[in-house]
């Protein structure tokens, strides 16, 4: 059973240069414990899509259509409805965590509004709350971590911290908007788990926007290729790593950086230089 079902979906912006189509007709759906990633460039219509369905775009500036299904209610026809669910059964994970959490507010306070949206928790079963998520992200001594403040954390630390937020709703649906794109590759990778971890724990479902092959190929289900608004191509992670069909995906995949040769590494022969170049490991995803 999808947990989010997407048909025809367009949005429209209003700009100064006119009416901009910055998503056009695109349909797919994301089961319970299942990722699905849209990934393209820098204006590809990605964060739009994912803006869209939060209903989180200016209703004067932004004009949706088609429909969005998510746990019965339709995004699109129904917003006021829909307002009910976000922050409920389903949660948003953004991109900058150092601008999306308060500097003046402590982590264990801006949690606590996350758990405690309707004031159900008393002080000690909203302290013991907090320490559990913090817990279930890796963060150690959570008791400590909750009376500081967010420059006091580092990026990967402040990211975990997000998800912590996200999670704390029990939701059916997380979107994750870049979530990886501000932290270095070890931590990324760490951050990346750590979802994995959490949907096969919860199984809760993942939409994922990137612009990073690496990060999608590495937790999808299935990925969708979008450009100027449009998916140009779509279908199971290792059909679209392994045998692209459009030169759009290849170009993305073309895009991925390797290594190259150390500084003070030996110049190789021509003979083994193939193997070589083949041999190294792929670090970062695309950043077209």
């Amino acid at each position: 059973m999808s947990v989010l079902e997407v048909k025809d979906l367009s949005i429209e912006l209003m700009t100064t240069r006119g009416v901009v189509r910055a998503v056009d007709g695109i349909s797919f759906s994301i089961d319970a414990g299942q990722t699905v990633t849209v990934i393209g460039e820098s204006g590809s219509g990605k964060s739009t899509t994912a803006m869209g369905l939060l209903r989180l775009l200016p209703d004067d500036l932004a004009i949706i259509s088609g429909h969005a299904v998510l746990d019965g209610v339709d995004v699109v026809s129904e917003p006021r409805k829909f307002a009910k669910l976000r922050g409920r059964s389903v949660a948003l994970i953004p991109q900058d965590a150092m601008t999306a959490l308060s500097p003046v507010h402590t982590i264990g306070r801006q949690l606590g509004e996350a758990i405690n949206r309707k004031g159900a928790f008393s002080k000690t079963g909203l302290l013991k709350r907090s320490m559990e998520l913090l817990q279930q992200v890796r963060i150690p001594a959570p008791e400590v971590q909750l009376k500081k403040y967010p420059h006091q954390l580092s990026g990967g630390m402040l990211q975990r911290v997000l998800i912590a937020m996200a999670l704390a709703v029990d939701p059916v649906l997380l979107v994750a908007d870049e979530p990886t794109s501000a932290l270095d590759v070890t931590v990324q990778a760490g951050i990346l788990d750590l979802l994995m971890e959490l949907q096969e724990r919860t199984q809760v479902a993942i939409l994922m926007i990137t612009h990073d092959l690496g990060v999608a190929r590495l937790v999808s289900d299935r990925i969708h290729v979008m450009k100027d608004g449009r998916f140009v191509e779509s279908g199971e992670v290792e059909q679209i790593v392994d045998q692209p069909q459009t030169d759009y995906t290849k170009r993305l995949l073309a895009a991925v950086p390797r290594l190259g040769r150390w500084d003070g590494e030996p110049q190789l022969n021509s003979a083994d230089g193939d193997e070589s170049s083949a041999s190294h490991a792929t670090l970062n995803g695309a950043h077209s």
